[in-house]
């Protein structure tokens, strides 16, 4: 087997007060990253459920004539991309609408606005709302690789809700087109190709061979999307989605977006189950194919934990670099694969 899931665990030994002071043995696991090797820490919850947010007060604060992205303000409040690459400004499909960003996070940055309706629960997306915001994406994607030839990494970011970090209610997405990749994205690149040079193999191929072979953490798969969750997770929950046919963004069609649309949707039905309503998704799509490669997605539940509202993140994601997972991997994937299975 080509690709290792190593795990090591260390257990801390107290008098546990919730057990009648009992001598106990309390489990840690440390995980390993099969890909690059960084390290996640299962810290095995008491299992409080989750209690999803309600922003109905937040979005009558802060929709209609007070929010960028409604009907009435976006194309007049938004600004608009020259028309040397996108004649007339902005981007339209359905009602998805993708514009630049006033502070960029790229030499290339689009936002684009999911849809009319200001505040969005999980259960009101629909596949088109989704396909139609990434073909614009796609749209905007395709304007730029045509106009800077330096580009050569590109990603398609959602966040959503607050606890995510998102700071406007209404649904949006950001596309980035740049010549310098993220961490990860510079991380997993060249992992990936030391495992394609070491075993002639696409280490994301051979991933999803053997998860489909154990079936421990398999979730499921739309058309040529399969998705699993994560060995080591970036967070309590980590689903990581790999195009298997796809290994660049000119290998990219409609039915890939569709795909990863109807994927979200299963996702979100399986979300509103589990108590979960925020979460990170990032898209990887590499601008040139590379067989070492492949286009995938990370999504990652976010969440606020107890009565304070205190962030799912603390010092060591921050400062250690190191990922907590308070849900155990092959605990999740079977809860989630079941809204995957087609009646």
């Amino acid at each position: 087997m080509n690709v290792q899931f190593r795990a090591e665990k260390e257990y801390l030994t107290f008098h546990d007060p919730t057990q009648g002071g009992t001598l106990t043995d309390r489990l840690t696991e440390v995980r390993f990253d099969p890909l690059t090797g960084e390290t996640s820490r299962i810290i095995y919850d008491s299992g409080a459920p989750f209690s999803p947010p309600d922003y109905s007060e937040a979005a009558q604060l802060t929709g209609g004539s007070k929010c960028p992205f409604c009907p009435e303000n976006v194309l007049t409040s938004t600004p608009a991309f020259p028309d040397s690459l996108v004649p007339g400004g902005r981007i339209a499909k359905g009602e998805a609408v993708a514009f630049p960003n006033l502070f960029p996070y790229a030499k290339h940055n689009a936002v684009v606005r999911m849809c009319d309706q200001h505040y969005v629960r999980l259960e009101q997306f629909t596949v088109r709302t989704i396909a139609d915001s990434l073909l614009a994406a796609s749209d905007y994607i395709a304007r730029v690789l045509k106009t800077d030839s330096r580009v050569a990494h590109l990603s398609v970011n959602w966040n959503y809700l607050p606890p995510s970090g998102g700071s406007i209610l209404h649904p949006h997405l950001h596309v980035l087109a740049s010549e310098h990749q993220t961490r990860y994205g510079r991380l997993t690149a060249e992992a990936a190709r030391s495992f394609y040079s070491q075993h002639g193999k696409s280490y994301y191929l051979e991933l999803l061979a053997e998860e489909r072979k154990r079936g421990e953490r398999w979730v499921g798969q739309k058309e040529s999307l399969a998705w699993v969750h994560a060995f080591a997770p970036k967070g309590h929950l980590d689903f990581a989605g790999i195009f298997e046919d796809a290994r660049s963004f000119g290998e990219l069609s409609d039915r890939h977006w569709f795909a990863l649309a109807e994927s979200m949707i299963r996702f979100f039905a399986y979300f509103r189950q589990a108590g979960l309503a925020s979460f990170n998704m990032a898209m990887q799509i590499p601008a040139e194919a590379e067989e070492a490669g492949r286009v995938h997605v990370r999504l990652v539940p976010r969440m606020t934990v107890g009565l304070l509202g205190t962030s799912d993140m603390n010092v060591f994601n921050y400062l250690h670099s190191e990922y907590l997972c308070l849900k155990v991997p092959e605990q999740i994937a079977p809860a989630a694969s079941v809204f995957f299975k087609d009646n």
